[in-house]
This record gives C-alpha cells, structure tokens and sequence, in this order.
C-alpha cells in the first residue's frame, strides 16, 4: 500500500514498518509521525507531490517495508528452521542478536536531527 497520497500520510504500523525480526513497532511508529509532523510542518499544500519527501525520509530511515524482503534471502524452510536452531542456543548471538540488534534496535542512531 501506498505511504502517501493527497491529504494522507500513513505511520507506523499502518505503513507496515514494525520491525519484521521482533515485531516491535513503537519506535518506528513515533519516529515516522516526528518525520511526518516535520514534512507536513514545511509543505506548501497536502498534494502527494507536496507530502512525497516523507516517503523518501522514511525509506532513509527504515529501508524496506515489511513484506518487501530484499532480494536473494528466500531460504528453504527445512534450513531457516535449522540454521535458526542452532543460532538459538548461542547465549552470544541471543544477547547481542535477538535481543540487541533486533529488538532494542541498539545500532540504531537516534532520529535526532534526521528529521
């Protein structure tokens, strides 16, 4: 679905940018309604064209939206579910993987002055 049209921008969770790893959507949901006020803010009008730098800043920000899977990681069920598995019982890769990277999103600047 489109993230804009006249008149309408859609955030968080209704532009589909929950996090596909954990799932987790509130800091996405706030910072595309930060992006969204911002671009609003200093539009001329609420045209599509006016409001179309927002969907430029939010695939800035958050790249591929969920269910746009970038290309080449269509694995075969059988070595996800094994692969994932293994990964599992690394206390390490749990730590730092799952629940840093992936859910806490620790790597992630702050919106800051993105906006």
């Amino acid at each position: 679905r489109p993230l804009l049209d006249d008149g309408l921008l859609l955030i968080g969770d209704a532009a589909g940018l929950a996090y596909t790893q954990s799932g987790e959507g509130i800091r996405p949901a706030v910072e595309s309604a930060l992006i969204a006020a911002d671009v609003i803010l200093h539009a001329p009008d609420a045209s599509a064209v006016s409001l179309q730098p927002y969907g430029e800043k939010i695939a800035a920000r958050f790249g591929n939206r969920a269910g746009e899977q970038a290309p080449g990681w269509d694995l075969p069920d059988w070595l996800k579910q094994s692969l994932a598995s293994s990964l599992m019982r690394s206390g390490w890769f749990t730590r730092k993987v799952v629940t840093e990277k992936w859910f806490l999103h620790q790597d992630m600047p702050a919106l800051g002055q993105a906006i």
